[in-house]
């Protein structure tokens, strides 16, 4: 077991939650993310990205109108979304649709308590070397409270898949320890989508035991990339979404089992 302080230098790797979460569920996959290997975009990545752009303007400026929805999701779209709406060829008709599932889900975080609360920081973006050749990277949807009192809150456009959303929920809270020198007083995914909550108080411990996965992690990632090989390839429910299922015998066969 290592640190990201102790592993050799190599690669220049930046970690995001996205790139431990796939880790976590099959190493291969994440190396193939390190070597531009990504999912195929979607309307439904498409919809969440702009529903957390709702979001964020709201904590940011205040509630948005029924009336004022189509416009302020085409300013977000133009002034942040455009390469993934283009990526996804959403003609006129499908991004009307996709803007009134973004207000019946805006419409849904309105009725939430804490939609009327103004956080600390909303989208806090972090980009942190841990050491060399090695930065976190990320964005924590919002920031409520400060110091020892801060709650760091995720909020999900679909369900709450708990090993995941975890495995998210801990990274961000190592990442704030990192900054701030202490966890935060707690972490919660709210889903929007389906109004489940996961919430938890990290420790110490727990935060320790994650920079030692992200460590281990990285030194896997390095060495596969120095010397050419694969890493183990895990199969899944999530197989059916990976970008190198066409050739995964593992994944291949985990899909047609599902299916």
């Amino acid at each position: 077991m290592v640190t990201p302080s102790e592993v050799p230098t190599g690669q220049v790797i930046g970690v995001s939650a996205t790139l431990f979460v796939t880790y976590r569920k099959c190493p291969q996959q994440a190396l193939a993310r390190l070597q531009g290997v990504y999912p195929q975009p979607s309307v439904a990545s498409f919809k969440g990205a702009l529903a957390h752009r709702i979001i964020a303007k709201h904590l940011r400026e205040g509630p948005i109108t029924d009336a004022d929805m189509p416009l302020a999701c085409r300013m977000e779209t133009g002034a942040n979304l455009n390469g993934q709406l283009a990526a996804i060829g959403l003609k006129p008709s499908g991004f009307e649709a996709v803007v009134s599932e973004v207000g019946d889900l805006y419409a849904r975080f309105r009725s939430h308590p804490m939609a009327e609360e103004r956080p600390v920081e909303a989208e806090v973006s972090f980009e942190d070397e841990v050491s060399s050749g090695i930065t976190l990277k990320g964005r924590i949807d919002a920031v409520y409270g400060s110091g020892v009192d801060a709650r760091i809150i995720d909020w999900k456009t679909g369900g709450i898949h708990g090993d995941d959303v975890e495995t998210q929920l801990g990274f961000y809270a190592y990442a704030w320890r990192l900054r701030t020198g202490e966890p935060p007083a707690a972490t919660e995914a709210v889903s929007l989508a389906t109004g489940e909550r996961l919430a938890s108080t990290p420790t110490q411990k727990e935060l320790d035991a994650i920079e030692q996965d992200v460590g281990d992690m990285v030194a896997d990632l390095r060495s596969a990339m120095a010397s050419g090989t694969e890493l183990q390839r895990t199969a899944g429910p999530y197989c059916r979404w990976c970008p190198l299922l066409d050739d995964c015998t593992e994944g291949g066969s985990a899909v047609s089992l599902l299916d």
